[in-house]
């Protein structure tokens, strides 16, 4: 069993930390703010329920101290928004030469982000980089030292950049997450960032009825509506046509969310994107955003469809509607997205053009 140092202690963090320790590996939970982790610190743990069982579970080290919390990890599990991404990455290189580290998930180039942090500052000294492609667990806080998780995802895809060669563990992601499935290359699943074609559409279409009802609706199932499948379905072949040109072999959509479980096998085999959200059990319930200051805009616009708008430009690609929905929710979050995302310097893109070591 592994040491694994958890990074975040939002829903995701703590789902991973509750699930891990339970599993038999040792956890190491750190955030930033001391607040959110106070609960769990004074309890000595993490109370549970749902797809990975019910129960409290100890959690050995719980930390705002970074230093801490790598300190003898076989592995790091980056589970924090991609806002995130930039200052951890800084951070760590500062602390970490080979020990591997997973970003779950890794937004449209999270990992890419990680690399080119780590090669900017530590030439020498890269340590292997893996993301996947969704968060490995749907699941909410129930209080501040109790998470459910409604469902395990399965199937998820995991890409990796290699290190520079001095890893000295032989830890492979799937000792911590056995379903996981393993593809070529991190732009596969930075293209299969199931957020990115999940969220944006709903949230653009959705944002007056967000702002005047405060969110209370189901997001996932009062929100689908025709149109907004119409668009999801547009969005999806822009991101299949720049895989094509790249190419890899991606998944349509409805095949992706059912395969990971997040839809019934019939909505996934239909193509019916309004079928995918309806017969969505794990997400059903999940109400809308209390405004338009959250994730769905300010995570998923400029580091799921930014990017992949880049990705497009450097291989010629037209991506008309991603472009028209970024435009639109910079201008209904008044956020310039397009400026505060990443773009593909950021994620090295720019030196001779995906030349990096991507498997």
């Amino acid at each position: 069993m592994a040491t694994v140092a958890v990074i975040g202690g939002g829903n995701g963090g703590f789902a991973a930390a509750a699930d891990l320790q339970t599993d038999g590996h040792r956890v190491q939970l750190y955030n930033r703010s001391y607040e959110t982790i106070a609960a769990i610190d004074d309890r000595g743990g993490i109370e549970f329920s749902g797809a990975i069982g019910e129960g409290f579970v100890s959690i050995p080290v719980i930390t705002c101290d970074l230093a801490t919390v790598v300190e003898g990890a076989d592995v790091i599990v980056v589970v924090l928004p991609a806002t995130a991404f930039e200052s951890l990455a800084a951070d760590l290189s500062g602390l970490v030469t080979d020990t591997p580290i997973l970003i779950n998930p890794g937004s449209t180039g999270g990992a890419l982000l990680f690399h080119e942090m780590f090669r900017s500052r530590k030439k020498d000294a890269i340590p292997r980089i893996s993301e996947t492609n969704t968060l490995t667990y749907i699941c909410r806080k129930r209080g501040e030292d109790h998470v459910h998780v409604s469902s395990k995802v399965k199937n998820v895809r995991c890409g990796t950049i290699s290190g520079s060669g001095s890893e000295t563990t032989e830890l492979d992601i799937e000792q911590l997450y056995p379903d996981i499935t393993p593809v070529s290359s991190v732009l596969h699943t930075s293209l299969c960032n199931v957020n990115a074609v999940l969220h944006p559409p709903g949230a653009v279409l959705s944002a007056a009825w967000i702002e005047a009802t405060g969110g209370d609706f189901r997001f996932y199932y009062d929100g689908a509506t025709p149109a907004v499948a119409n668009v999801m379905s547009r969005v999806d072949d822009e991101r299949l046509a720049i895989g094509d040109e790249l190419g890899l072999d991606l998944q349509p959509f409805p095949e992706l969310f059912a395969e990971i479980g997040s839809t019934s096998s019939e909505a996934g085999e239909s193509g019916s994107f309004l079928r995918v959200l309806k017969e969505s059990e794990p997400n059903k319930s999940i109400r809308a955003p209390e405004s338009v200051d959250h994730r769905f805009y300010h995570e998923d616009i400029p580091y799921g469809l930014v990017p992949m708008s880049e990705m497009a430009d450097r291989v010629r690609v037209g991506t008309p509607l991603i472009d028209s929905l970024i435009t639109a929710a910079s201008s209904i979050t008044g956020t310039e997205f397009r400026s505060s995302g990443w773009s593909d310097r950021d994620l090295g893109l720019t030196r001779e053009s995906f030349d990096i070591e991507l498997s």
